[in-house]
């Protein structure tokens, strides 16, 4: 059996220029804490669609990086130092995967030339024995790419909505609520933003209305699909795995919601938005002395409104969470995997065959920072569920 490296996997620290210093501070602490270990980076190490103004990967990169000294720092000194360093994109930071980021972010750190030897970086998955690393969102149909190569094709409605709402609205408590109704946001608003609520409210109501007008039939991902697939044997032969092992992963992979206008419609709660608003207009009409036209338009509301609440409070077949854990199983039997890691939920997951990093920068309320260790061979990995402290807390 081939012993794994000392191996640490943690997810989803969504790094630019805002980002609480925090974050980055405590992983410079622990980069620096383990020398010579792979570390893995699985996904969302940036929050790309988060720049305002737009800029170019690159130049987005930069700035997320000049921002925060103090990691950028630690990474270049693990791997001069002899460290590893994975990344993984994710559908924060797909760019991840693209041709010579690697040489761009070494450059960027400030690290030797000869330390892109120590960087990987792929665009989907790693695959080392029977341990699989994956991101995930490609199994989450609000955030699944039209191909998982194609790093820099037609956005998600989970991206959408990072670039059109919670970038313009600066509402960034949202990046930890994707599986929220319209109804729990909307509250949530007032309770976080206060005088800028109404703004915020706005913003999404655009963003929902611009992503109806680009799904379904104006869903438009050109020849994506194909350029992927041609995509594949390159792919499979850099990462040292068969063409069957791709083609297994692919039948699992997640519909993008925006494919369908019915599904983006149904997504968006607007049934159960128009419903509210037809019920909010009768009475409002009524309390106006319009009791016969108001009532009617109440009770067209009161309907629409039963008939939303009979489809399920549930638009999403299954939590984020759930949907993960359940592709997950399906990967471990598809393609012999004994641990399928996965980040992407912002939650933590430990089971003999799946495990979720859970997000280093969101901890959710666990005693520190989450993070993976992955002990055991490449041929019987596990993983051990550690949380780093806070510099105030250490």
């Amino acid at each position: 059996m081939s012993q794994l490296p000392r191996t640490l996997v943690l997810s989803d620290l969504h790094i630019y220029p805002d980002t609480p210093p925090a974050v980055g501070e405590d992983l410079a602490r622990l980069v620096a804490a383990h020398p010579g270990a792979r570390i893995v980076l699985l996904g969302d190490l940036f929050d790309l669609p988060l720049s305002t103004p737009r800029r170019s990967q690159r130049e987005t990169v930069a700035a997320a990086l000049a921002a925060h000294p103090a990691p950028s720092a630690a990474l270049a000194r693990h791997l001069d130092g002899g460290g590893e360093l994975w990344l993984l994109g994710g559908n924060h930071d797909a760019e991840v995967g693209t041709d010579g980021f690697a040489g761009r972010l070494v450059a960027a750190l400030g690290a030797s030339p000869g330390a892109v030897a120590r960087v990987r970086t792929s665009p989907w998955f790693f695959r080392e024995g029977d341990l699989h690393l994956e991101h995930g969102h490609f199994y989450d149909p609000d955030n699944a790419p039209a191909h998982p190569l194609v790093v820099q094709g037609t956005r998600s409605l989970g991206v959408h909505f990072v670039e059109e709402f919670i970038a313009p609205a600066g509402a960034h408590h949202y990046l930890q609520m994707n599986d929220g109704t319209p109804l729990e946001l909307f509250l949530a608003s007032f309770t976080k933003y206060g005088p800028r609520a109404p703004h915020v409210i706005y913003r999404y109501f655009y963003a929902a209305l611009s992503a109806m007008l680009k799904s379904g039939p104006f869903y438009r991902v050109g020849g994506e699909v194909e350029a992927g697939r041609a995509l594949e044997p390159g792919f499979a032969r850099e990462l040292g795995v068969g063409r069957d092992l791709v083609e297994a992963l692919l039948a699992h992979g997640a519909a993008p919601t925006m494919e369908s206008l019915a599904r983006t419609f149904s997504r968006l709660y607007f049934d159960r938005v128009l419903a509210t608003i037809a019920i909010t207009g009768g009475l409002s009409a009524v309390a106006a002395g319009k009791p016969r036209a108001g009532g009617a338009v109440a009770a067209i509301g009161a309907l629409g409104m039963i008939a939303s609440w009979s489809r399920g409070h549930d638009r999403y077949r299954g939590t984020v969470p759930e949907l993960l854990a359940a592709s997950a199983d399906r990967i471990a039997d598809a393609t012999g995997a004994r641990l399928v890691v996965f980040g992407h939920t912002h939650r933590e997951a430990l089971g003999d065959r799946y495990a979720n990093t859970g997000s280093f920068a969101f901890p959710r309320g666990a005693p520190g920072r989450p993070f993976l260790e992955i002990e055991g061979s490449a041929e019987r990995p596990r993983a051990v569920r550690r949380y780093w402290m806070a510099a105030e807390a250490a």
